[in-house]
């Protein structure tokens, strides 16, 4: 029997892998706040342990002996790159990207332009405004009252009342500037979590919004030299050739280093060869992991290197037989044929037969 608040008393005992994958459940809901919260609750968990730190140097040169101090002392360099921080870190910077390319998502409701409506538009406008106020007021009655009557269920069983919290919803983490609150995490990784493929990936996304061309160059190839056959990265790869060219930018020591280093992100060839070349690969290779068949498939499309029908034989004629497949790659790549229309419409039938056959209890796969 748990007292009180059994959701607060499971993040005061700092269970990390709970409040992870409440996070991520919250996030798949769209419950942006909410998810922000939790994922905010597991940083100040490893930010609790770096300020108590200094509480027990002299316990420990006291009451232990100098190995378990030295053990300390590695898990105190190595805390920010511990595996529940990176995942909350990387579960903020891709929500708060995700929030910065969908601002409309956090907007509040604005007051119409009620000048250029007529008389009866007008009324029927403030009607409805009027009408999302009070539900908005009544939920929040509503939940005030379940509080109010919780509290008082509690007082008379003899339980000690939960700490009231003044922000529930996470509303307060909405309001701040999505880029910069991506950036902070990004950054931190990048120093303390390098080995981390996802963290080269994440501070490219933050790199390229933030027109910082350099810094996405070079997680570009710190993430090349970790995993060179990743779907995400090779996408990324072919991204940075559409948004970063050396004549669009002002300043001349970036241009250069743009000139020289771009050919090597591309192996010494041009972008059109490289996306050719990966699909000859991928093609030759039965084994090639699907994420990068369909990174290759998507890129063979936006290139123009191939033809629709090309870009779809990447994804199908391998079968499910390669790498990394699984019910959410299966579900990209027919949201990949989905982008290619009707020429990949009988491309899109037989994945669509192939992944039933396979996942029998498949939900929300269906042709479109």
């Amino acid at each position: 029997k748990h007292e009180g608040n059994p959701e607060q008393m499971l993040s005061d005992m700092q269970c990390s892998w709970y409040e992870l994958e409440l996070a991520e459940c919250l996030r798949r809901k769209s419950e942006w706040g909410k998810s922000l919260k939790k994922f905010t609750s597991v940083v100040k968990h490893v930010e609790d342990w770096h300020e108590d730190q200094f509480d027990f140097h002299s316990y420990c040169i006291r009451k232990g002996t100098l190995r378990a101090y030295s053990d300390v002392l590695r898990f105190e360099d190595e805390l920010w790159g511990l595996d529940n921080y990176a995942r909350a870190a990387e579960g903020m910077i891709r929500l708060y990207l995700h929030l910065y390319d969908n601002p409309n998502l956090t907007k509040e409701d604005e007051e119409p332009d009620y000048s250029s409506m007529t008389a009866a538009e007008r009324k029927k406008a403030k009607a409805i405004a009027r009408k999302k106020k009070n539900a908005a007021e009544k939920k929040k009655e509503e939940e005030r009252a379940a509080a109010e009557e919780a509290a008082k269920a509690n007082q008379k069983k003899g339980i000690k009342p939960a700490a009231v919290d003044e922000d529930p919803n996470g509303e307060s983490l909405l309001k701040r500037d999505p880029l910069e609150e991506a950036k902070k995490f990004s950054a931190m990784l990048s120093r303390h979590a390098p080995f981390r493929l996802s963290t080269w990936l994440l501070q490219y996304d933050v790199a390229i919004r933030r027109k910082k061309t350099m810094l996405a160059m070079q997680a570009l190839f710190k993430g090349r030299a970790l995993d060179p056959r990743n779907g995400e990265l090779f996408a990324r790869i072919v991204d940075f050739a559409d948004k970063a060219s050396p004549e669009d930018d002002s300043h001349d020591a970036v241009k250069e280093i743009l000139k020289d280093e771009l050919p090597k992100l591309y192996d010494g060839k041009a972008l059109s060869q490289y996306v050719q070349d990966a699909a000859s690969s991928a093609k030759s290779d039965a084994s090639t992991n699907l994420s990068l068949r369909i990174a290759i498939a998507r890129a063979t499309a936006t290139t123009k290197t191939g033809s629709t029908s090309d870009a779809a034989s990447l994804i199908v004629d391998q079968g499910l037989d390669g790498r990394g497949v699984s019910v959410e790659t299966a579900k990209a790549a027919l949201a990949c044929l989905n982008e290619f229309g009707d020429e990949a419409s009988a491309a899109k039938k037989k994945w669509i037969a192939a992944v039933k056959d396979r996942f029998p209890r498949i939900k929300d796969f269906e042709y479109e």
